[in-house]
């Protein structure tokens, strides 16, 4: 049977008569994790016992408060392989192919990364909601980092992240900045997929080195100062330098299966032990030949 994740604390030091809610906003609980830890009657426990917010702490006890306090993710659950990078009780980080939608969209129902994590979890966090920390592209391939609980997820301050991309034509800086504000078009509301430079977009700063040149086409190194949608491949674009395989910056008409975009270092410090984690993935197998 499974069972409901707490996290447990000792109480060291209390205040005069500090109940939950106080231990809580002292503890770097905000007041979103507070009201829906609120919502749900088995949220605490003290000495093993169940209690409610109210309820008083004194030195030596055992606080323990319920993880994840919302409902599942009522994500249909899909059966494909999660490569599995990194994995501790906060943090699940995992390598995204090609071609694989992050979360489920009217398209992307039967098979999607999101899908796949909650079919991971489900035996082993009951209550498990999908918080993805950095949502990548379905074409864009690489590092995805998941927050178990709400807690981890508001405590991941800054995600250090490092893109490759194979994109179209040569260089004659081998460092450079793109700093052009994206506009997202929008119709009736809606918003279109493509985005476009333009004065009246927000402002968007790409950091680029070329590390390796071949014939017709180049391998950057690319960090980003800002985190626009569509960013690296629209900037590249403005450029004259559209990625490579990507059929909607770019009027190359020898497309290739997918977008040549690769997000493959992350890097950030453990909010609990302080200590810095920093994943690499290698190139995908289709990448080799064009880098060999």
């Amino acid at each position: 049977m499974n069972m409901n994740e707490y996290e447990k604390y000792k109480i060291q030091i209390t205040q005069n008569m500090q109940t939950i809610y106080f231990w809580l906003k002292n503890n770097g609980f905000s007041e979103h994790q507070i009201k829906l830890l609120r919502k749900n009657p088995k949220s605490f426990k003290v000495n093993g016992s169940f209690c409610n917010i109210k309820q008083k702490l004194e030195i030596g006890d055992t606080l323990e408060v319920l993880k994840n306090p919302q409902k599942a993710s009522e994500i249909p659950l899909c059966d494909g392989e999660v490569e599995i990078l990194y994995e501790d009780d906060e943090y699940l980080i995992v390598n995204k192919p090609h071609l694989l939608a992050c979360i489920p969209t009217r398209s992307h129902i039967s098979d999607n990364l999101g899908g796949r994590i909650c079919n991971y979890m489900k035996t082993r966090q009951e209550n498990f909601v999908l918080r993805i920390v950095n949502r990548l592209d379905k074409d864009t391939a690489g590092i995805v980092v998941v927050a178990k609980d709400i807690k981890s997820y508001n405590n991941l301050k800054s995600l250090d992240k490092t893109y490759y991309a194979l994109c179209e034509g040569t260089f004659e800086q081998k460092s450079f900045t793109i700093d052009k504000p994206i506009l997202t078009i929008s119709a009736n509301g809606i918003n279109e997929m493509r985005r476009v430079i333009s004065d009246k977009g927000k402002q968007a700063i790409t950091h680029a080195t070329v590390l390796k040149e071949f014939q017709n086409y180049s391998l950057l190194k690319v960090k980003l100062e800002t985190g626009r949608t569509h960013q690296i491949r629209v900037h590249l674009s403005s450029e004259g330098h559209p990625l490579l395989g990507d059929s909607l910056y770019s009027e190359n008409t020898s497309q290739k299966s997918h977008t040549f975009l690769l997000l493959k270092e992350v890097s950030f410090f453990h909010y609990k032990t302080g200590k810095k984690i920093s994943i690499e993935v290698p190139f995908p197998n289709d990448w080799y030949e064009y880098i060999k």
